[in-house]
């Protein structure tokens, strides 16, 4: 599903990049996902998630409670199980300054009605969500300067802590044996056998004086990007064969940031032109 967060709502495209539709989502909007029908959208804010209609309407909605006089930075982060039947919901209660815990919380996406609530002992800062085809979800909670901390659950079962130390979760390999993390420190990358789950796989340190950013992902199955900068601020993205480790030379593009480029996993990408133009390569 191709869509993005614009000043006037969610677009939402298809596999050509024609603009389908744009939802009036509300301006304060942390997290959202679209489902393949692209007929609904389901958003958060900083007090609540919703599913909304084309035109706006709204079809239920999870209050989570308003911030507190205490509150720090943070998103609430939604997204859809692979078959598109529940919408899981990570909420940093911590750091929202709501006097309960960190909830990994699933809805039955048809309703809205919360199916179970993990509580979680994190004080996030917002959360990255990756879906299974087996239901099963990924979660990556960032914790800021404590690092990160990743988890593991099915729709119906209890929360897995993920062993891999402070790594930030990028990407899941298209045939979901594999998973790509990057070092909270930014000093390398770390492709999982994910049938695994101790830490162990295949690794790319970074240069000296470069960083590894947070961000890159899955081209294919063996090849995913890296996106490396350096003193200069400036970065390059390379391809690296995630079986060995070697680093297979720059992709030779340009982006907006560092965090523009998005792997589709299909050997293409897309990226943004200066004018706001989304391109896939």
């Amino acid at each position: 599903m191709i869509s993005r967060l614009t000043d006037s709502g969610v677009e939402v495209f298809d596999a050509d990049l024609a603009l389908l539709r744009t939802f009036p989502a509300d301006p304060a909007t942390e997290g959202f996902a679209v489902p393949g029908s692209r007929d609904r959208l389901i958003y958060a804010t900083d007090s609540a998630v919703r599913r909304i209609a084309p035109d706006g309407r709204e079809e239920w909605r999870l209050d989570l409670g308003r911030r507190g006089p205490d509150a720090g930075f943070a998103e609430t982060s939604v997204a859809l199980s692979a078959d598109e039947s529940q919408v899981w919901v990570y909420a940093p209660n911590g750091m929202a300054g709501r006097d309960r815990a960190d909830e990994w919380i699933v809805l039955d996406a048809a309703t809205g009605t919360p199916v179970t609530r993990h509580p979680l002992p994190t004080k996030g800062h917002g959360g990255q969500q990756f879906a299974l085809t087996d239901g099963r979800m990924l979660l990556d909670v960032g914790e800021g300067q404590d690092g990160s901390r990743c988890f593991l659950a099915g729709p119906d079962g209890d929360v897995r802590a993920v062993a891999w130390g402070s790594r930030v979760i990028v990407g899941i390999s298209p045939d979901e044996k594999h998973v790509m993390t990057v070092n909270h420190d930014q000093s390398d990358a770390t492709f999982h056998d994910f049938s695994d789950l101790s830490g162990a796989g295949v690794t790319v340190d970074a240069p000296d004086d470069h960083l590894l950013e947070w961000t890159g992902g899955y081209l294919t199955e063996d090849v995913a990007i890296i996106v490396l900068t350096d003193d200069d601020d400036s970065w390059k993205h390379h391809r690296v064969d995630t079986r060995t480790g070697e680093v297979l030379g720059e992709l030779g593009i340009v982006t907006v940031d560092e965090y523009d480029l998005q792997p589709l996993g299909d050997g293409t990408y897309l990226i943004t032109d200066t004018d706001g133009t989304l391109r896939r390569m």
